[in-house]
């Protein structure tokens, strides 16, 4: 049997926003999505939608590839915005560069137009274990979200899944303190009584998660961008970060928007 004939064959950096994903009727019918399920679809469906829309021919000569769901792109309106909160978590999926993440909060802004956001929460998903995550290794990262706040561009930082040592530590070192850590329950069934001591004590805000500490592992990205083209397009992805952002309307917590963009490469010239 003849080969397939990818379609994107030489893409290597993949850019995908979703767009506003709460009218999705496709995740409707889905309700028990784990978060990396959830993801994974909003990214397949996205990119399968823009492919065919494209020119076949012009595909097969393109390097950077950035699928971008118009349908669903949801600015918010200037008066609206004083009622609204928009929360955005960036999944670090590699180490790389601490300005991936100035990166990943301003593509976030530039698909709703808005000057700011309230709160960013920082997540290394990068490691099997919450036990690998390490203060040194948020430092770069929460310089450059430090500097965000101070251009008013974020109101408050957050981070996730650090115990109370931890906490403390990145709390001591920090200019602009973490106002939220989010602790994953699936690790812990009770939230430790260090913690909640220590966050009262500090002002810091416990929330609970359920995502997990790798949010897109090259597998499933691999996997799902396989669903959109050939066994050849989705050899060697791997995710750099993962943005959700929600918009949620204030006092009520309803969720008026939700969305995902993600970045990923690869070496198209790699092949096994």
């Amino acid at each position: 049997m003849a080969e397939e004939i990818p379609v994107i064959p030489k893409v290597g950096t993949l850019e995908v926003r979703t767009g506003n994903i709460v009218n999705w009727n496709r995740l409707k019918r889905k309700p028990n999505h784990t978060p990396t399920e959830e993801v994974a679809d909003c990214v397949a469906a996205t990119v399968k939608k823009f492919l065919a829309a494209s020119n076949k021919t012009e595909l097969q000569y393109v390097t950077d590839l950035e699928c971008v769901d118009r349908e669903f792109h949801q600015p918010l309106l200037p008066e609206e915005r004083s009622e609204l909160k928009v929360i955005v978590k960036v999944f670090l999926c590699s180490q790389q560069s601490p300005e991936v993440v100035l990166e990943a909060v301003s593509k976030v802004m530039a698909d709703l137009e808005v000057t700011f956001v309230e709160t960013v929460l920082l997540s290394l998903s990068m490691f099997e274990s919450e036990d690998d995550i390490t203060v040194e290794l948020i430092k770069p990262y929460w310089q450059v979200l430090e500097q965000l706040v101070s251009e008013q561009r974020v109101l408050s930082l957050g981070v996730s899944d650090l115990d109370k040592s931890k906490l403390q530590e990145l709390y001591d070192w920090a200019k602009v303190k973490p106002s939220i850590d989010q602790v994953n329950l699936a690790s812990c069934c009770v939230m430790p009584k260090d913690l909640t001591e220590y966050a009262k004590l500090v002002d810091i805000q416990l929330q609970t998660h359920n995502d997990p500490t790798e949010l897109m592992p090259a597998a499933t990205l691999q996997d799902t961008m396989r669903q959109c083209g050939t066994d050849q397009d989705g050899f060697g992805w791997q995710a750099q970060w993962v943005a959700r952002y929600s918009v949620l309307v204030k006092c009520r917590g309803i969720i008026k928007s939700k969305g995902y963009i993600l970045r990923a490469i690869r070496d198209p010239h790699r092949r096994l």
